[in-house]
C-alpha cells in the first residue's frame, strides 16, 4: 500500500534547467572551457561536483579538489543570484493543487533533491508548506544513483521504501528509486526510459495512479470446496488482494490454507464462488492459463537438469508458434531471450554462481532458491507460496525469510504465502489471513491481528509465547474501568475500553494478557498490585528467560517474558504485576472479543 511520494525538486516540481545552463555557461566562459547543451544534457539528476568533473572530462583539464571546490562554490553563487528572481509564479497552479489533493487523501508528502539549495528554492516558490519532510544535499553523502536521499525521506515519513512512490525526471533518479525498492515514477524525459513502474505527464496524474493502484488484483467471492464425500473443507471464503501485497495464509494444520492456495492455483476444482484476477473470471481456467506461479514445500526439482535448466524449464516448456516452427531465426531470438531472463532471475535469487550444478550438490535453502527462480522466471502476475520453508532447519528458515521479504520488495508483485508458523506470517506479511476450521477469522496487518484480534483462538494463535487468559469480572466506577481477578482488582486504560459494552458489566469475562506485558519484581515498568504466583518451571532463552508459574483463577500456568538470567528457581514465590495497555477482554460463551 502507498502511503507517500517523495518527488524530486528540478523538473518535477520547478524548472531551473536554464539557470544551472546560465551559471555554467558563465563560469566555463569565464575560464574558457567549451560548455553547450549536449554537455549540459549529461548534468541531469547529478551533483554539482559530479557535474563539474563531467565538463572537466569534456575539456580535458584535470584540476586540484581545492580548485575543483571553488569553481564549483563560484558557479553555485552564479546559480543563487539567478534564483532570486525565482517565485510562486514558477509554480504551476495545477501542481499545488495536485499536492493538495493527495494530502487530502492522507499521502505523507517529501522532497529528496541532491541539491542544497532545494529548501531555498521550495521557500521562494512558497512550496516548502506543502511538504512534510525537505531532504536537501547536506543531509546525504552519496549522490544519485544511489538511492540515499530517497531511503532518508522515506525514513523521515516514518515509511518503508515498498510504501513509497519517487516521483523522477532523470535517469539516475529513476534507478536509484529502483535500487532502493521504491515504485518508481517517471516524469518529462524520464518516460523515455523503459525501467519506471510507471509514467505520468503532469502530477494530477499520481491521483490516478493510487486510484489504480489502489484496486483489487484479485478477488475471492464465497469460495467453498466440498469434496465427493460430502466433506466440507472450505467455507465461504471471501478476501481481496490488492496490488504487491504479500498476503500470508496462516492457521493450524486441516484449517483449509494450502486448500485454498491450491485453487487459487487451479490445481483443485472450486465447488462454489468466484475468483477474479484483474477483472478477469479464472475460476474455472487451467492452470498454466492463469500466469499465477506456485512454489511447493518439496522444491519439485529434476534432479537430472542443472540449476539452469531448471530455472529455464517453463520457458522451454512454452510451445513455439506454428509459423514459426522452421523459423531458424525466431528460434535463435527465442533461445536468447530464455538465456537472459535465467540469467537475471538468477542473478536475483543469488544463484549465478551455481547455474550447471544440479540439485543434488545444492543445500536445502539453495534448493529452495532455485524453486523461486523457476517461478520468477515466468514473470507472473502472483507469487504462492505453500510452506516453503518448512523443510529447512531455524537458521535456514530465518535467513529465507528475509531473502523471500527482499525478494518480494525487488518484485513489486502480489505474494499469497501458506504457513503454520505464526512468526513467519508476523514478520514477513502485510496482510495476515488466520484460518481455523475452513472459516476466516480475522484479516489484518500484524499489528492489527496482534493489538486487535476478534476471538480468543486468534489472540492465542498469534505471538509467542501464547496470550495468558484468565476469568475476571469487569466494573465501572467514577474512576473508569477495573478488571478483578485472582481476588484483586486493577484499573483498565480508558483508551483499550472505549469500544466495551456495559452490558458485560459484572458477568465473567476473559481477560487475555501476553507474557510481556507481565513484570517480575525487578523488571523494568514493575509496579506493586499486590500478585504472587509459584514458579513450577522456567526457561531461559538468552536475554528473555520464560517463566511458568501457579496462579490463582487459572487452569494451566501463567507464562512470563522476564527479562535478565539466573534470577530464578523452580518452586521461588515471585511478585508480579499486569500491564494492562494492550489487555483483551472476550466473551466466556462466543469467545468474540468484547473491544
Amino acid at each position: 500500500m502507498i502511503k507517500g511520494i517523495v518527488f524530486d525538486l528540478d523538473g518535477v516540481l520547478v524548472f531551473t534547467d536554464k539557470l544551472h545552463y546560465q551559471a555554467w555557461k558563465r563560469l566555463c566562459d569565464e575560464e574558457g572551457y567549451q560548455f553547450d547543451e549536449d554537455v549540459n544534457l549529461k548534468l541531469r539528476g547529478v551533483s554539482r561536483m559530479d557535474s563539474l568533473r563531467i565538463i572537466l572530462k569534456h575539456n580535458n583539464v584535470t584540476l586540484d579538489e581545492a580548485k575543483e571546490v571553488e569553481l564549483a562554490e563560484r558557479k553555485n553563487g552564479y546559480y543563487v543570484e539567478l534564483l532570486q528572481s525565482f517565485s510562486p509564479k514558477d509554480v504551476k497552479e495545477e501542481d499545488v493543487q495536485a499536492l493538495r489533493a493527495l494530502k487530502a487523501k492522507g499521502i505523507l508528502l517529501g522532497v529528496g533533491s541532491s541539491s542544497k539549495n532545494a529548501p531555498f528554492i521550495l521557500k521562494r516558490t512558497g512550496l516548502d508548506k506543502e511538504f512534510d519532510v525537505i531532504v536537501d544535499g547536506s543531509m546525504i553523502s552519496k549522490t544519485k544513483p544511489d538511492p540515499e536521499v530517497f531511503l532518508k525521506a522515506a525514513e523521515l515519513l516514518g515509511l518503508e521504501p515498498s510504501e513509497c512512490m519517487v516521483v523522477e525526471d532523470a535517469e539516475a533518479g529513476i534507478e536509484a528509486a529502483n535500487n532502493g525498492n521504491f515504485y518508481s515514477v517517471a516524469i518529462g524525459p524520464a518516460t523515455s526510459l523503459d525501467t519506471p513502474n510507471n509514467k505520468i505527464e503532469r502530477i494530477s496524474d499520481l491521483l490516478n495512479i493510487l486510484e489504480e493502484y489502489s484496486k483489487p488484483v484479485m478477488q475471492i467471492h464465497n469460495l467453498k470446496k466440498i469434496y465427493p464425500n460430502g466433506y466440507e473443507a472450505i467455507h465461504d471464503f471471501s478476501l481481496d488482494i490488492a496490488n504487491e501485497e504479500f498476503v500470508v495464509f496462516v492457521g493450524p494444520s486441516g484449517c483449509g490454507k494450502s486448500t485454498v492456495l491450491r485453487m487459487i492455483a487451479g490445481l483443485e476444482d472450486v465447488s462454489d464462488g468466484e475468483i477474479i484476477l484483474n477483472g478477469e473470471d479464472i475460476t474455472d481456467k487451467d492452470s498454466k492459463d492463469r500466469n499465477i506461479a506456485m512454489v511447493f514445500q518439496n522444491y519439485a526439482l529434476y534432479p537430472h537438469l542443472t540449476v539452469y535448466k531448471n530455472i529455464s524449464f517453463p520457458l522451454d516448456l512454452e510451445r513455439v508458434p506454428l509459423k514459426h516452427f522452421f523459423d531458424f531465426k525466431y528460434r535463435k531470438q527465442r533461445k536468447m531471450k530464455i538465456d537472459e531472463a535465467v540469467r537475471k532471475a538468477a542473478e536475483r535469487i543469488g544463484l549465478t554462481d551455481y547455474l550447471d550444478t544440479k540439485p543434488a550438490n545444492l543445500s536445502g535453502g539453495q534448493r529452495q532458491r532455485v524453486a523461486l527462480g523457476r517461478a520468477i522466471v515466468r514473470n507472473p502476475k502472483i507469487f504462492l507460496l505453500d510452506e516453503p520453508l518448512s523443510n529447512l532447519d531455524a537458521k535456514m528458515r530465518v535467513q529465507m525469510r528475509s531473502e523471500i521479504t527482499r525478494l518480494h520488495d525487488k518484485l513489486k508483485t502480489i505474494f499469497i504465502y501458506v504457513t503454520h508458523d505464526q512468526v513467519e506470517a508476523m514478520t514477513m506479511g502485510s496482510k495476515i489471513v488466520i484460518l481455523k476450521d475452513g472459516d476466516i477469522q480475522q484479516v489484518g496487518t500484524p499489528e492489527d491481528v496482534f493489538i486487535h484480534p476478534v476471538n480468543k483462538f486468534v489472540a492465542g494463535f498469534i505471538g509467542t509465547p501464547q496470550m495468558n487468559f484468565l476469568s475476571a469480572v469487569i466494573s465501572k466506577d467514577k474512576n473508569g474501568y477495573a478488571a478483578t481477578f485472582a481476588g484483586k482488582t486493577i484499573p483498565l486504560p480508558k483508551e483499550r475500553m472505549a469500544g466495551f459494552d456495559d452490558a458485560n458489566l459484572g458477568k465473567e469475562v476473559i481477560l487475555g494478557v501476553r507474557p510481556k506485558a507481565i513484570m517480575v519484581e525487578g523488571d523494568p515498568g514493575f509496579a506493586k498490585q499486590g500478585y504472587e504466583a509459584r514458579i513450577s518451571l522456567f526457561e531461559q532463552l538468552g536475554e528473555e528467560t520464560l517463566v511458568y508459574a501457579n496462579f490463582e483463577g487459572m487452569s494451566n500456568d501463567l507464562i512470563i517474558s522476564s527479562e535478565g538470567l539466573g534470577r530464578f528457581k523452580k518452586g521461588q514465590t515471585i511478585s508480579i504485576s499486569f500491564k494492562m495497555e494492550h489487555v483483551c477482554l472476550f466473551d466466556k460463551t462466543s469467545e468474540a472479543s468484547l473491544l
